[in-house]
């Protein structure tokens, strides 16, 4: 397989991701609306008779699949003004919902329901005991690091973390939070474990998906590799710093943000279905976290916030393509000979050779550097800050 060395961005193949008014993802402090499609320009997509057309495996086409059926039926969040419910109105359902008589487990009950400043439609939740978790940790550091949905790409937030990590702006007392993949890393960086050694998991997660098919089993696959690789008192290590963001079905979809945990098993649960793409981790539309009918936490907060005052946010995507703003690190920081969007939607969807793994993390290791030379640590990180939960 070729390397991101020898895959230009302009190849007229890449995946465009078109901003639209129909399908959305939501991140805390902006709004961005996106849609996949794999369509190009009329010019750009007259080939030959004799050039063969693109070939894709079934992975990569069960996920865009799924992917583009989930998106559409977001896409109704996206209202006019005038048909859209107060903030106010949703508040109440949920709260009602919560506090109904069958769901009187206080530490269940969401306490916090909070409307992102920038576009009132979207609300993200926590329970009491996540607000609780936050509270009990009140010294940390700022700023906070948010990891994208990244989908099997997360070798490139592991080589991200490292970097990192080195260089000291994560500590144990960074906050974090996470989608998909971001949330998988989050966890993996609670947990105390190398990123190298994540890697070499990731590794064996690779090579049973390449062996035996990733779509309808990816979910069991990676369950498995992560009850072998994360500590017993992960959960412990993760409460009140990690976040992880969920879609939770309602009549109409929530951001929910998880950041205390029960159990080891209940952090796995987590990120699990933090990554669930309908349909293709596991053969069900859905999956179900704590009673609640979620899916993939991307399609709804596709970066969340952390806890701390300033969160800078890690894209495995490069923006150019995309059309995000606001992000810290991401492929754009060195857009020079790296692999097209389209090839790097397919290395999310289907896990790509091991060396184009070992390639992903050196790049992350290399945007991520690239980025602490421009805001040294001793400008960027404020140490022993205590942060209000409200």
């Amino acid at each position: 397989m070729a390397s991101p060395a020898s895959l230009n961005l302009k190849n007229p193949n890449f995946l465009r991701l078109r901003t639209t008014s129909k399908t959305c993802y939501r991140m805390a402090s902006k709004r961005f609306t996106v849609r996949f499609s794999t369509e190009t320009q009329e010019k750009e997509t007259k080939k030959s008779k004799d050039e063969p057309a693109e070939k894709r495996s079934l992975a990569v086409a069960t996920g865009e699949f799924f992917l583009g059926i989930a998106a559409r039926l977001l896409k109704y969040r996206v209202l006019r003004d005038d048909e859209r419910r107060t903030f106010e109105d949703d508040r109440k359902d949920r709260f009602s919902r919560v506090f109904s008589p069958k769901n009187n487990k206080d530490d269940e009950d969401i306490a916090s329901v909070t409307k992102d400043e920038i576009d009132p439609s979207v609300l993200w939740e926590q329970r009491r005991k996540d607000v609780d978790a936050e509270r009990e940790r009140r010294t940390i550091t700022s700023p906070g690091f948010s990891f994208s949905a990244a989908g099997l790409l997360f070798p490139y937030h592991l080589g991200v973390a490292q970097c990192l990590i080195e260089k000291g702006y994560l500590t144990e007392n960074t906050p974090l939070a996470g989608s998909s993949a971001g949330a998988i890393v989050c966890a993996v960086i609670a947990s105390g474990k190398s990123m190298k050694e994540a890697l070499r998991a990731t590794k064996v997660l690779a090579e049973d998906c390449r062996s035996n098919g990733t779509a309808f089993r990816l979910g069991a696959v990676l369950r498995g590799v992560l009850e072998k690789f994360l500590p017993d008192d992960v959960h412990i290590k993760a409460s009140g710093r990690i976040r992880v963001a969920i879609t939770q079905v309602f009549r109409s979809p929530i951001a929910l943000l998880i950041d205390q945990f029960d159990s080891k098993e209940d952090l796995i649960n987590a990120v699990i279905t933090s990554s669930f793409i309908p349909g293709y981790l596991a053969p069900t539309p859905v999956t179900i976290f704590r009673n609640r009918i979620c899916i993939d936490g991307g399609l709804t907060l596709f970066m969340p916030p952390t806890c701390a005052d300033n969160t800078i946010r890690v894209c495995a995507f490069p923006l150019s393509r995309l059309g995000l703003q606001g992000i810290g690190i991401s492929p754009d920081c060195y857009p020079e000979n790296r692999a097209s969007a389209r090839q790097l939607f397919n290395w999310a969807l289907e896990p790509a050779d091991d060396d184009i793994l070992d390639e992903l993390f050196d790049l992350g290791y290399r945007d991520a550097n690239i980025w602490t030379k421009q805001n040294p640590v001793e400008d960027i990180v404020k140490p022993n800050m205590v942060v209000e939960v409200l």
